[in-house]
């Protein structure tokens, strides 16, 4: 039988357990497969009751945790291996970066005055108020003197906020008092063209912020820079440069500081956001004595999706595996890397959902670190097994014009075919815009767009039927929906042209309650007796029968 191209690199991820690797796994490459593989090679090896319970498994979210557990759990069953083996990878932690953390809160955190149980809250606007209620001074970093003139620059409100939403470290206070400011040269500089309608505006407005500014205690608002004249701007930012530099660095000192008494006032009450988690956690691993404690215990991380963790959440990781006797930040120092063997991850560049696309730049840079540095190896996985020929070329051709490696954008990696890969086809479906008559404003709303979108494509489904989409059954078809708020739209246009449609949906929806999810579940099986997955559902959820008995 023919193997990948990639099949070397996906060998040595399995079966050589001393070395760290990088890989980058290319969307459909079977990553899941990898990891549950070097998982159960583990398992298989001599170390297996010594390295499975310090083993963690890292996942993106809960579902994709729990779906790696049961693979490497049916792997495990599979290769019959000694009851000590299997009762060490029971003790193998498989979740998220966040329930991570909360093991090592609720196992170290006395240490940072956590009381013995705390609660995890996802919105903490109550606890918020209550806060600032009773938070009476802002910037006692700062000197009496340079407070003052920054609250009366930036609204003591505003600096809570920064503080409450902004990821900040501590910060310097800024050096000296607040500087000068001359504006002589904006006084001077003559309005003509399009800046008459701007510029001479904006000048009474400065001349009375500064009058304000100088001559009183009152806050300041100094006005907008509506004009963009090319001969106007570098005037304005040469007169303000040194001014909002002050400001700036003044006001993140005390958002950092709001920062700090907000997480320990949360803290004391044994609250903690999602956020703190890791904060927390990243403050025990850099301890000196807590952090030796933790690494003593040998940790073994393999990390999924990790194109989707942010620098705080990889900094943790990192220093949980590195040799007992570390000390600094790895990702400053480059000295004591993650030992051989104890640190993997899998990810890919294309697949990112960043919010902030300097992340993925800090996530390229730390994959690049790890080789450089030869603290792991880069391995590639670039066979699909998810696309035939015609859809893998689409998707070569039409990703490699997007992800162009320009303003920051990645650079495309051209997915290969898996062996034996078959013709596929890709169709085109041309949905002819409807006569939508706009509203008021003169604008067709997308929800209307997609309701003729659905009725259209409905259409061409009962038309061209199963042998044009080449499938078996409608249960062979999938459509994706760019958005959850499209799908009861898309369902409502399918229906109406006699197609019956199932909804999958991460969104809460009645399915999420165990009691509605079983009986549906019974009533399918009941309708469908072989409907293997919620057979298997309804076996492990309603009748208690265990993931072992299941196996075998």
């Amino acid at each position: 039988m023919n193997k990948p191209i990639d099949q070397a690199d996906r060998e040595r991820f399995v079966s050589e357990l001393d070395k760290n690797f990088s890989v980058i796994a290319a969307a459909g490459s079977g990553k899941t497969r990898a990891i549950t593989d070097r998982i159960v090679e583990i398992v298989k090896s001599i170390h297996a009751r010594d390295w499975l319970p310090e083993l963690v498994v890292v996942a993106f979210t809960n579902r994709a945790a729990d779906e790696m557990q049961q693979r490497a759990r049916a792997e495990v069953l599979r290769a019959r291996v000694s009851l000590e083996a299997l009762t060490a990878f029971n003790r193998t932690f498989f979740g998220t970066i966040h329930s991570f953390c909360v093991r090592l809160l609720e196992t170290y955190g006395h240490h940072l005055g956590l009381p013995p149980t705390f609660e995890v809250i996802a919105d903490d606007e109550e606890v918020w108020n209550q806060f600032i209620q009773q938070q009476t001074t802002i910037g006692r970093s700062l000197s009496e003197a340079n407070r003052r003139e920054l609250l009366r620059h930036v609204q003591a409100r505003a600096l809570m906020e920064l503080g409450r939403r902004t990821d900040l470290s501590v910060v310097d206070s800024p050096e000296g008092k607040c500087p000068d400011a001359d504006f002589a040269a904006i006084y001077r500089y003559v309005a003509k063209g399009p800046t008459l309608q701007t510029v001479p505006g904006y000048k009474k407005e400065l001349k009375q912020a500064e009058e304000i500014w100088r001559e009183t205690e009152e806050f300041v608002r100094w006005p907008i820079r509506y004009s963009d004249a090319k001969d106007f701007v570098p005037l304005w930012r040469e007169a303000f440069g040194p001014l909002r530099s002050w400001i700036n660095q003044a006001a993140l000192c005390a958002a950092a500081e709001v920062q700090r008494d907000y997480r320990a006032y949360r803290v004391e009450r044994g609250l903690l956001t999602y956020d703190d988690q890791i904060a927390l956690a990243l403050e025990l691993a850099r301890h000196r004595e807590i952090g030796r404690k933790i690494r003593g215990k040998s940790l073994r991380i393999m990390l999924d999706e990790a194109q989707d963790t942010d620098p705080r959440q990889f900094s943790l990781l990192l220093e949980l595996t590195r040799p007992l006797e570390a000390t600094g930040d790895w990702l400053e120092t480059k000295q004591d890397s993650p030992q051989p063997g104890h640190f993997c991850m899998v990810g890919d560049f294309q697949q990112s959902i960043y919010r902030d696309r300097a992340d993925l730049s800090k996530y390229r840079r730390i994959h690049e670190t790890l080789v450089e540095t030869g603290a792991a190896e880069a391995l590639k996985f670039s066979v699909t097994f998810r696309l035939d020929i015609k859809q893998l070329n689409f998707v070569n051709k039409t990703f490699s014009e997007i992800l162009n490696a320009q303003e920051d954008q990645v650079a495309f990696v051209e997915l290969n075919p898996r062996p034996d890969v078959l013709p596929g086809q890709v169709l085109r479906i041309n949905l002819q815009p409807a006569d939508l008559q706009p509203d008021p404003r003169g604008k067709v709303s997308d929800a209307r767009k997609a309701a003729e979108e659905a009725r259209q494509l409905g259409q061409w489904l009962c038309q061209n039927g199963l042998e044009k989409l080449r499938a078996q059954t409608w249960r062979d078809v999938a459509i994706l929906c760019p958005r959850k708020e499209w799908l009861q739209t898309l369902r409502r246009g399918l229906r109406t042209a006699g197609l019956n449609v199932q909804i999958q949906s991460e969104k809460e929806w009645k399915g999420d309650s165990p009691a509605y999810a079983w009986l549906t579940a019974l009533l399918i099986v009941m309708a469908q007796p072989r409907c293997s997955y919620e057979i298997a559902g309804l076996l492990r959820e309603l009748f208690g029968i265990s993931d072992h008995d299941l196996a075998v």
